[in-house]
């Protein structure tokens, strides 16, 4: 018995938008014909966790870029919901699913409560990321703001116990 020998047709193909490589039209056809099939034969879960890692990528993005300012801040809120919108989850149906009430993840999404451990767990072990990263973008954020007050800081200048010593 003769076996069949598979043939699989390869493509050299260079990752960047400035590699150097003049491609021709066939050749940049190969390429995108070649990219087309191999995402044809992506599942929808397989695309759904692919969309999910590039928000953690994003997310690991943002904690690492020294260049942010407050006002380009991005809120746990803003990453949340990002993950629902690929999940088309609600957020009342995401409450439920980690098991908090409604009102009280908008208070966290409001920040009107400090976003704690426990729910970095939550959020984490839901959207399958490290529990750390939610909590590293709330105090990248924190920071954020303590920069910007520290601009401000005449209007702490009052506060100074030498001051108050010349008055006792």
């Amino acid at each position: 018995m003769e076996k069949k020998r598979e043939t699989r047709q390869q493509v050299n193909v260079t990752l960047g938008p400035k590699d150097g490589q003049a491609r021709s039209a066939k050749h940049k056809a190969i390429v995108a014909a070649a990219a087309k099939k191999h995402n044809a034969n992506r599942t929808t879960a397989r695309l759904i966790r692919n969309e999910m890692l590039a928000i953690r990528y994003q997310m690991e993005a943002y904690i690492l870029n020294q260049t942010i300012t407050a006002n380009e801040m991005r809120s746990i809120r803003d990453f949340a919901n990002d993950f629902l919108r690929i999940l088309n989850l609600k957020k009342g149906d995401f409450a439920c699913y980690i098991e908090i009430d409604l009102a009280n993840l908008n208070k966290y999404y409001k920040e009107d409560r400090k976003f704690n451990p426990e729910l970095a767990l939550k959020f984490g072990h839901f959207f399958h990321t490290p529990a750390d990263l939610w909590l590293r973008i709330q105090f990248k954020n924190e920071m954020l703001k303590f920069e910007q007050e520290t601009r401000l800081e005449k209007k702490y200048k009052k506060y100074d116990y030498e001051k108050v010593l010349k008055i006792a």
